[in-house]
């Protein structure tokens, strides 16, 4: 898995180093939520993050498709709120709520994007 270099990270995560060690190595946590960019192609309309707990990049398609992380939090609450604060920062700094190119904007090459059912680099 992939992490943002200025990791959005919710106020009640501690260490984040911690957590982000745990979840390289497949440690279970609780109440980690993570916040990663949508594998579906970037454009108008398209979803932009997914909020999803820790223990579903477990499964055997993060393995193989490694999700790109911009944040992390405990709780899904916080994981929300965390996401309304980088939509509000994205519309503050560029007029627009993309949040995925107010982060990249030169855009990523890491994150798979799903197009037509079929996974490929971002461009």
């Amino acid at each position: 898995m992939y992490f943002y270099k200025n990791l959005y990270v919710g106020p009640s995560i501690e260490n984040p180093a911690k957590v982000k060690r745990y979840l390289m190595t497949g440690r279970g946590q609780f109440t980690i939520y993570v916040i990663a960019l949508s594998p579906s192609e970037p454009g108008p309309g398209a979803n932009q993050l997914e909020i999803m707990h820790c223990v579903n990049l477990q499964q055997p398609y993060y393995k193989k498709y490694p999700p790109y992380i911009v944040g992390i939090a405990s709780g899904r609450i916080e994981a929300v709120e965390l996401v309304r604060d980088m939509v509000q920062e994205a519309y503050e700094h560029t007029g627009s709520g993309d949040v995925r190119a107010y982060l990249f904007p030169h855009g990523t090459r890491t994150a798979p994007v799903v197009k037509d059912g079929k996974e490929t680099e971002a461009e």
